[in-house]
């Protein structure tokens, strides 16, 4: 069996929310700006466009790939400056017990050098930012730092 050539970033949460409510959260523009991005516009449907930016930061820009309403979100994820081919950033919501089951994964990092940094940095950067929306969802708290990046 040949070992493949690359790399997903995946995570699983159990959020204490409504799946609605949660799905609501991951696709909808007001939401992204409490929990994930500075800057963030969203048309949720196959084939939509969005746009998530942070201050001081990267802007991200693409297209959304796959869309089921209530279910997953999948966009076509690149990074500003990068040349290297982009990957798919997937977000889907499942009813579990009295709350949801919120899984992520970013799949396509090519297994070479230049893309070490990236796919450690979206390790790093989906794991912190699902905790963020897990805290806001189940307690409103919302746990970035000006001091953060």
């Amino acid at each position: 069996m040949t070992a493949p050539s690359t790399r997903t970033v995946s995570h699983q949460y159990f959020i204490r929310t409504p799946p609605a409510r949660t799905f609501e959260a991951i696709t909808d523009a007001k939401w992204l700006v409490r929990w994930l991005a500075d800057v963030a516009e969203l048309d949720p449907r196959t084939g939509g466009a969005y746009r998530l930016g942070w201050t001081g930061g990267p802007t991200h820009t693409g297209t959304v790939v796959a869309f089921e309403p209530g279910r997953h979100i999948a966009l076509a994820w690149s990074w500003p400056g990068v040349s290297l081919e982009g990957t798919v950033f997937k977000l889907s919501v499942d009813p579990e017990g009295d709350g949801s089951i919120l899984r992520l994964d970013h799949e396509g990092f090519p297994k070479v050098e230049e893309w070490t940094d990236l796919y450690g940095g979206a390790e790093w950067g989906w794991t912190y930012f699902a905790m963020n929306l897990k805290s806001l969802l189940e307690t409103g708290r919302d746990l970035r730092s000006p001091h953060d990046g």
